[in-house]
């Protein structure tokens, strides 16, 4: 009897030592993120070219190369895209993002959020788009923001969040779009959070209903830009992780952020156009999620192209040339070095590089003794080297004319004085993507003063003119920016749509040029962030 008990006892002994690690010592699981996010429709890489006159950095068939190694060589693995993969590149031009958004699907995509881009021509126009990608069902697309009551047809397409079983873990992501790009074209769809306390309200909604449907981690996959994406970490509990897009931000850390719990939420953004992949890699134990790990994987000349993708790339490439001539090898001109888009924040010149070759463009056939170009109508660089025509349509990549399947086209208008002072002072109040870039006039204005009185009036000049309020003056700027006039309380005389495009403009100007060494030269300054004294 003794024997059996002893046996008994052994036996139940061996079990517990079995299992007793296992309840102690339990492993946490690692769940490994790859993001990308504003990748506008680059499929191929840009940038410096190598002696082929071929890009050498981004583009989807390069990325891909680093997705699918990252894929192969951690567990657990989420590949997730911020939002805005229409525009920018002459493959949306020309095929209006389903390649792209198939390219996604064949990697892998587990979600995307609605980017401001994919509305620029409405529901009618995405739900095409998308139905031609996934005849038979795609990645599922997330924005809680918008309600497509009154547009059903994506209700098939859109959600607003998803709960993703990576590994063992659920994973919960809810989606959020920019409200306030004034361009998106919604037609019977509503965008809401317009009113910031109703966005972080929505927000506050998502990150409940997911962790009461036991997800054990929650992610924002948020297209509303870093700013708001830091506010919204401080503001709403129960998220761990934001992935941003939108302001094509390069943040090479985690950017920690305490939340109304006192815990710590992390917003990461992978600056645009496939340029990097973000890795983001979180530990999770006993249901509670932590950062392990942040870096960002530069897609660069050293990352080889997927030989997967690489023929599809090259066979649209080829129907790119059919439509559009050989944008991608016939040098147009050399940059000394990078045009940039942006200027330093810190410093009072708010003339980009990039405006300021833009503006003067379109002066080179135009009577008008000004132009006008809006900042948020451009948007890359010009990096230095050769130059080709589609390093062009990057920096000028919006607008669309159906015959010809370019951009906008350059007008000519009249403005009074007065009416360009109440122009500026808007929009240097809405400041960003608003912000009037100049040409044949310069002006300042003072961002530490309050909205409706921050131009500095004795600083508009026209020429070597101050400008006149009661004078009449010939503009000349795209219809992009002829458009938004009237949402401005401006209506400009003697209007003529020309027949020149923006981007046939710039080429031909380049061309002329041979050499680009334009730079920010304070044709626009803000004197909050200089030394020198203010003058009203």
């Amino acid at each position: 009897m003794k024997s059996l008990v002893g046996r008994v006892a052994a036996a139940v002994l061996f079990v517990f030592c079995l299992v007793t690690p296992r309840v102690l010592f339990a492993r946490s699981t690692t769940i490994t993120v790859l993001h990308v996010n504003d990748t506008h429709s680059h499929l191929d890489a840009f940038g410096p070219k190598d002696r082929h006159l071929d890009g050498t950095l981004g583009g989807l068939g390069k990325a891909a190369s680093v997705i699918n190694y990252l894929k192969a060589t951690n567990p657990n693995v989420l590949f997730l895209h911020a939002g805005d993969l229409m525009h920018g590149d002459f493959m949306f031009q020309e095929y209006f993002g389903v390649p792209e958004l198939q390219m996604l699907q064949q990697m892998g995509l587990d979600a995307m959020t609605s980017g401001n881009h994919e509305w620029d021509f409405g529901p009618d126009f995405l739900t095409s788009a998308l139905s031609s990608a996934f005849p038979h069902g795609g990645f599922p697309i997330l924005s809680a923001n918008i309600d497509l009551t009154g547009y059903p047809p994506l209700q098939s397409f859109i959600q607003p969040n998803i709960i993703k079983r990576v590994g063992e873990v659920p994973v919960g992501i809810f989606g959020l779009t920019t409200p306030w790009d004034p361009n998106m074209q919604m037609g019977s769809a509503t965008m809401l959070g317009g009113d910031p306390a109703v966005l972080m309200n929505i927000a506050s909604e998502q990150a409940a209903t997911l962790r009461a449907a036991g997800a054990q981690v929650v992610i924002l996959l948020s297209h509303l830009g870093v700013d708001v994406d830091e506010q919204v970490a401080a503001s709403v509990p129960g998220i761990d992780f934001i992935i941003g897009g939108h302001t094509h931000t390069v943040l090479a850390q985690a950017e920690s952020i305490t939340n109304p719990t006192g815990g710590k939420t992390y917003v990461v953004q992978a600056g645009s156009y496939y340029q990097y992949v973000g890795k983001l890699q979180v530990t999770v134990n006993n249901g509670v999620a932590s950062l392990a790990s942040y870096t960002l994987v530069p897609v660069d000349a050293a990352v080889p192209e997927s030989i997967t993708l690489a023929p599809t790339v090259r066979q649209l490439n080829a129907g790119i040339v059919a439509q559009f001539g050989d944008v991608y090898h016939t040098p147009i001109g050399y940059a000394l070095w990078d045009i940039g888009a942006t200027t330093d924040p810190t410093k009072p010149n708010r003339d980009t590089p990039l405006g300021n070759l833009i503006a003067d463009s379109y002066r080179q056939n135009s009577p008008a003794s000004i132009a006008l170009v809006v900042s948020g109508l451009y948007d890359q660089d010009l990096t230095h080297g050769w130059i080709v025509e589609n390093d062009v349509w990057h920096g000028l990549g919006y607008g669309f004319d159906e015959s010809t399947r370019l951009g906008f086209n350059l007008a000519t208008l009249q403005l009074t004085g007065a009416q360009i002072l109440a122009g500026l002072e808007a929009t240097v109040d809405l400041g960003g993507a608003f912000l009037i870039q100049v040409s044949g006039m310069e002006y300042a204005y003072d961002s530490r003063l309050s909205a409706g009185g921050r131009v500095i009036p004795s600083s508009v000049r026209i020429g070597k003119h101050p400008v006149d309020p009661a004078k009449v003056y010939d503009v000349t700027v795209n219809t992009g920016v002829l458009d938004q006039l009237p949402q401005f309380g401006i209506v400009p005389q003697n209007v003529k749509v020309l027949p020149d495009f923006e981007y046939t403009n710039l080429v031909d100007f380049i061309s002329a040029l041979k050499v680009v060494a334009y730079t920010s030269i304070g044709r626009v300054k803000d004197v909050a962030y200089s030394s020198a004294p203010t003058h009203h």
